[in-house]
């Protein structure tokens, strides 16, 4: 896996707000700037990704990611639970695995495409022969990437998808 240590978060004001008063401390700030002694406020008002797996340690990994380079993201462990949130009409890019307990990532994509939602969608899987990715693209995905994915590969992928729409 590569390390984005060369991709740079959002700097300014997002980038900022999300240090405790400890980390200003350790920055060699005596006090936190007021408006950022609040530890949870919603930070960005980018572009909603939703990350739809059940590895939780895989959705807080590129939660943590994405959310460093401005991104709004939202998680969900199922797909049952994404298709009854409420932020469906928001999402700008899905990231979706395609193998999980109950619906599969591919049967969440032929419901969003059912009801006439298109999500620029990018599954992500451990459990893929070679005949599956040319079986998702041709259901409307935009790619398909195998885990451990590359994370600066996924960013270009998101940046892309989000770009498009």
């Amino acid at each position: 896996m590569l390390e984005v240590s060369h991709l740079r978060p959002r700097s300014g004001p997002v980038a900022a707000s999300r240090r405790t008063s400890h980390e200003w401390r350790h920055a060699g700030a005596a006090v936190a700037p007021k408006e950022d002694l609040i530890e949870e406020a919603p930070v960005s008002d980018g572009p909603v990704i939703a990350i739809v797996d059940d590895d939780q340690s895989f959705r807080e990994a590129l939660k943590t990611l994405l959310g460093s380079f401005a991104f709004q993201v939202r998680t969900f462990g199922s797909g049952e639970e994404f298709l009854q949130s409420s932020e469906l009409g928001r999402v700008a890019c899905l990231l979706l695995d395609l193998a999980m307990p109950g619906m599969s990532g591919l049967q969440v994509k032929q419901q969003l495409g059912a009801s006439g939602l298109q999500i620029p969608t990018v599954f992500v899987t451990a459990h893929a022969d070679g005949d599956v990715e040319q079986h998702l693209l041709a259901a409307g995905a935009i790619a398909m990437r195998r885990k451990p994915v590359d994370q600066q590969m996924l960013l270009r992928l998101v940046q892309g998808a989000v770009g498009e729409r």
